[in-house]
């Protein structure tokens, strides 16, 4: 089932390659099928998946390159679980919000939905080398849809996502090449499975420098603060469509490779440099919440929201206890609803209005009564209201942060700029909203509509979700601690500084 789950989207993009361009009507159908099948697929994932086992459930192996011992090797636990449902129903949203694309209408298809491939075969794979592999898959599709059907300095944009990427992934092959022969020296056998080289001890000198290599691969794709830069560029040049993937789910990419890579694998290189890169994403929380103050570009606005919305994950995850990081988790599938929806909000005042620039706006929910209310709803659980999503995963970030023994010299530092961030986030957030729907305006253009059933359908589910997972998260937290249970063990257990001078635990 998991590799039907990853390789649909693929499939059906290579199906599209013999379509006839001028086909909308298969081209969609053979698109939404895809995209749909592979959705309801995930979700049958998530009712088989059993919360109690701890370690990968669902796992496939089969011989890849033998000489080498790679192999195609999948499985999924708590924290991907999440993440691959996560994936598919913003694919699908995606795929639904492109139909009326004229442009490239077949290529442009085929290409999301080979970006789809790519980003659910990095929360899967369980082989280094296929891991590399899907990674760089996610890559090659978003060069394309940038730089073709991108906006404004899309060139400019998609060269700088790109080189910043390629740097960032070449040093990561680096590091899967020397943990192998690192495994080769010590047992005579060439191993790339994650799982095997997650319980090998590493010199923790030779730990610093595979930490640095993988973490800046991760660092890029999140990103945290300063390797931030490439984001505002590829999101404002982005088309909506690619967007939802982008932030949706190519974001958490790197979130999901430090718990997977970085915590089991250089527990010495994490306690050496947790307190830095978790200053670096309180940094980037505050960076992004200042700036976004600043913009009247709806787009741009939003964009740099994720920059500090993004950072409260990397800062949940170096907490390195089980709240933080199951706020972490929980935090990436709240920002992919959140941001998703705050960007097809934007796309469809776009279209309505030929512009996304607040000063063109104002008053325009008495005209759109149906997106002000669903605009109203998400704009609280962006900045964190009590009872919607954003509030449960942000909540327990700060706990894990407070508690956190790893950060405790500095802990009340990370809370303090992470407060300030949500303060910021209140009146951004309000400032965008307000603006756009509430201020009095005797100039609404004649003929302006409210939402049609379409764009009703794509944000409803997102609506659903902020007032489901806000009011009872539990069951989506009660998959992921046993999971975030077994990394934290193995990094315990493999960790002698931490089994000795901070009592066992993290």
């Amino acid at each position: 089932m998991l590799t039907l789950i990853v390789f649909i989207p693929l499939i059906a993009a290579l199906a599209l390659l013999f379509v006839n361009k001028d086909d909308a009507g298969t081209i969609r159908n053979v698109s939404v099928g895809g995209a749909a099948l592979t959705f309801l697929l995930s979700l049958a994932l998530l009712l088989r998946f059993d919360s109690s086992v701890q370690g990968m459930q669902f796992s496939e192996t089969l011989p890849w390159v033998p000489a080498l011992h790679i192999n195609y090797q999948i499985g999924i636990d708590g924290i991907s679980l999440w993440l691959v449902v996560l994936t598919t129903f913003i694919s699908l949203i995606a795929v639904c919000f492109s139909l009326d694309r004229q442009v490239g209408f077949r290529n442009f298809m085929a290409l999301l939905l080979a970006l789809e491939t790519g980003t659910l075969g990095v929360f899967v794979a369980l082989d280094m080398i296929l891991f590399y592999v899907f990674w760089e898959l996610m890559l090659v599709p978003t060069y394309f849809l940038i730089g073709i059907w991108g906006e404004g300095k899309r060139i400019y944009a998609t060269t700088k996502f790109v080189l910043y990427t390629l740097v960032g992934s070449l040093l990561m092959l680096l590091a899967i090449i020397w943990l192998g022969l690192i495994h080769l020296e010590a047992t005579h056998e060439l191993s790339f499975d994650i799982q095997v080289l997650s319980h090998m001890k590493i010199d923790p000198a030779d730990q610093v420098w595979l930490f640095l290599f993988f973490m800046s691969a991760f660092a890029i794709k999140i990103p945290i603060f300063p390797l931030h830069s490439w984001l505002p560029h590829a999101y404002i040049s982005s088309p909506i469509p690619v967007l939802l993937l982008l932030t949706g789910a190519m974001s958490k990419a790197g979130a999901y490779g430090i718990i997977r890579f970085c915590l089991p694998l250089f527990p010495d290189a994490v306690d050496k440099f947790g307190l830095v890169i978790a200053f670096g994403a309180s940094a980037g929380i505050v960076y992004g919440a200042w700036i976004a103050l600043a913009q009247r570009d709806l787009k741009a606005l939003v964009a740099y929201s994720s920059i500090s919305h993004l950072g409260f994950i990397a800062l949940g995850i170096f907490a390195l206890n089980s709240e933080g990081i199951e706020g972490s988790v929980l935090q990436m599938v709240n920002h992919g609803i959140i941001a998703s929806a705050l960007f097809i909000i934007v796309g469809i005042l776009e279209k309505r209005m030929n512009s996304r620039n607040l000063d063109d706006f104002r008053g325009l929910g008495k005209a759109m009564p149906l997106l002000y209310g669903m605009f109203m709803l998400i704009t609280l659980a962006a900045l964190g209201l009590p009872g919607l999503n954003g509030f449960v995963g942000e909540f327990l970030i700060l706990m894990g942060v407070w508690t956190s023994l790893l950060l405790a010299d500095l802990s009340a530092v990370y809370v303090l700029m992470a407060g300030l961030a949500i303060v910021f986030a209140s009146i951004y957030m309000l400032y965008m909203f307000q603006g756009a729907m509430q201020e009095k305006n005797d100039q609404i253009p004649e003929g302006l509509t409210d939402i049609n059933s379409q764009e009703f359908g794509l944000l409803l589910p997102a609506c659903i979700l902020v007032v489901l997972i806000g009011l009872y998260p539990k069951p989506f937290i009660a998959k992921v601690t046993p999971s975030v249970e077994t990394i934290l063990t193995v990094e315990k257990t493999l960790n002698l500084h931490a089994g000795e001078g901070k009592g066992g635990q993290h």
